[in-house]
């Protein structure tokens, strides 16, 4: 174990709250939640690229950061590698690759550090600018190297086209001080989690703070309650799947809102001052946002401590995933594939370059030998072990298919939210409403 990452833990910003793109639609709502920067241009100059350069786009500042350290490591072993790293704006990104792909591939990339969420955009014989991997994914063994269902998130129509940087576990902060002092239980179910809504609204203390279901709602809140279920509105073969599970989550999350047990958001900057006043006990979090509470609540560091995700049903895993980038090689490179390859597990495999990852930007690794390396104590969590948390967690993430109708799917909820919440359709109508839009869709395409 390396103390250095405990100390970096303790003490770091975490700027990669826009690490992941966090959300499985990867549209405004996730880039507002998240806080991220909009950086609308490169921060690099693309003229300097020399022709011979790989090419790299990177879609936020920490993942470029990692890249311009592990890029300098490769060439120490390489020297006749040179690299050009260029950030940029996430929707920027996609819809530059998504311009090349139409034109015929001119001006695309080597390597592209694909947000999960944007690459459903991709998902079409049409639209598909990703060189498949499987060749040497199975040459060099990496399901058994890496957590599968995480390479998942890059599949489609049988192929594999990105190498995941994360594990991206959701469990569940808590303010172990407040269920010590009000005598409730910590939930390990979804049930046992409404019980201790209801008693601590008798303390007016709310259980979390979501977004105002009728502006949209906390989506990925109910969709990683139900991913950890395998329950996800997506089914394994890219299909929309509304089941009553889904509904009657949906209706909880209206549910405890309305009731005052859950403080309701419009922007996320009104959530820190309610926290500061020991107003919240839980908070759902994957790995890259464990820090958001050390970063807007300092003074609470030692009151928080992180368990397992409450259990949406008996059979769910303690665990959901909520994000991802994948580092992706474009079908339009030119450049020798065995060297990207080379270059991409160099930095998406290697135990060491995983660890320093860890250490540079929090994305706890979804490799299998780099996870001893990253558990430490944790100080703002009373000293916690979360890496011990995530990898005891490892084998039980569950899997999240992708599908190109999602930001249909988002934006048709988001429209009709304020309807759901105030009365003026039911669950039942939204149900329709939803398989309506992406049946809509789907003819389109």
């Amino acid at each position: 174990m390396r103390k250095k990452i405990g100390m970096f833990l303790s003490t770091v910003l975490l700027v990669t709250a826009v690490l992941t793109g966090c959300g499985s639609s990867g549209g405004t709502e996730e880039k507002e939640k998240n806080n991220e920067p909009d950086t609308g241009t490169n921060t690099e100059e693309q003229a300097e690229a020399n022709p011979e350069d790989i090419v790299i786009w990177a879609f936020t500042e920490p993942h470029a950061e990692y890249f311009r350290w592990v890029t300098e490591e490769y060439k120490k072993e390489h020297q006749d590698v040179s690299f050009t790293i260029e950030v940029m704006d996430i929707n920027a990104l996609s819809d530059r690759l998504a311009v090349i792909n139409a034109s015929g591939g001119e001006g695309a990339p080597d390597l592209v550090d694909q947000e999960q969420g944007y690459f459903s955009r991709f998902m079409s014989e049409e639209q598909m600018c990703y060189y498949p991997l499987d060749e040497f994914i199975e040459k060099d063994k990496v399901t058994e190297k890496m957590v599968k269902n995480r390479l998942d998130l890059y599949a489609y129509d049988g192929h594999y086209y990105g190498l995941e940087h994360a594990l991206c576990p959701v469990t569940m902060a808590y303010r172990a001080d407040l269920f010590e002092e009000y005598n409730i239980k910590v939930p390990t179910t979804w049930e046992e989690y409404k019980a201790a809504a209801e008693e601590f609204a008798k303390h007016d203390i709310y259980i979390s703070a979501t977004k105002d279901m009728s502006l949209g709602g906390e989506m990925d809140e109910i969709a990683l309650m139900l991913r950890g279920a395998g329950l996800d509105y997506v089914d394994k073969n890219g299909e929309l799947d509304i089941t009553e599970e889904f509904k009657n989550i949906v209706m909880d999350y209206v549910n405890m809102q309305q009731k005052g047990m859950m403080y309701a958001w419009e922007t996320q900057e009104e959530v820190w001052p309610v926290v500061a006043e020991d107003k919240v006990a839980t908070y759902f979090a994957a790995d890259w946002a464990a820090g958001w509470l050390r970063d807007n609540v300092p003074e609470q560091s030692g009151k928080w401590q992180m368990a397992a995700l409450p259990k949406l049903t008996e059979s769910a895993a303690p665990v959901s995933v909520r994000g991802g980038t994948g580092l992706c090689m474009t079908k339009y490179t030119g450049k020798d594939k065995e060297q990207l390859w080379d270059f991409m597990k160099f930095a998406q495999l290697d135990k060491d370059n995983c660890v320093k990852k860890y250490e540079m930007i929090a994305l706890y690794p979804p490799v299998y030998e780099a996870m001893p390396e990253c558990n430490s104590p944790v100080a703002y969590y009373n000293d916690q072990n979360l890496g011990e948390l995530y990898e005891s967690l490892a084998n039980e993430i569950p899997i999240q298919y992708q599908a190109d109708w999602r930001n249909t799917f988002m934006e048709t909820f988001n429209s009709n939210a304020y309807d759901l919440v105030e009365g003026n359709i039911s669950m039942d109508e939204m149900g329709d409403i939803l398989t309506e839009a992406v049946e809509e869709y789907n003819q389109t395409k």
